[in-house]
């Protein structure tokens, strides 16, 4: 961890003290000033240290390289094949690819590489496998390739 988030951690945390500490001087704990302040200043530091961190978070940002929290990928050519999205209903987590060959393969929110939120939008090119399963075909292990 750099210096300056360590930095905002300690103000945030003495703000966050003396906030509390006011308040218990407010409600006439002023016996207790001192160690409430100290206990309030540790806890508010502890605090922001982790979820700076990102040790506590369940969600968290997405770098650049992650479009709908779907991976993108170089234009490798793996073995996959080459798709463009027809449509997709995020609501619903699932939608259609359009194979090069003109037909049409369902894919649902599962099947589409990431974490967190994944979808895919509208004319975007994806890499997928396809899997004949009792529905129909299905696309599996989807990317989106970088435009």
């Amino acid at each position: 961890m750099g210096g300056k988030p360590v930095i905002k951690n300690i103000i945030i945390s003495i703000i966050a003290a003396a906030v509390i500490a006011a308040a218990g001087h407010f409600f006439k704990a002023e016996s207790h000033y001192l160690p409430v302040l100290a206990v309030s200043f540790i806890t508010v530091l502890v605090s922001t240290i982790i979820a700076g961190s990102g040790a506590g978070s369940f969600g968290g940002s997405y770098s650049g390289a992650r479009v709908n929290g779907a991976d993108e990928e170089d234009d490798v050519d793996d073995g996959r094949e080459v798709g463009t999205v027809k449509w997709f209903n995020v609501a619903k987590g699932f939608g259609f690819i359009t194979r090069s060959n003109g037909d049409d393969v369902f894919v649902h929110f599962r099947n589409i590489r990431g974490r967190g939120h994944r979808s895919l939008n509208e004319g975007q090119r994806v890499r997928f496998n396809v899997h004949d399963s009792d529905k129909g075909l299905q696309a599996e292990d989807v990317s989106i390739i970088r435009q």
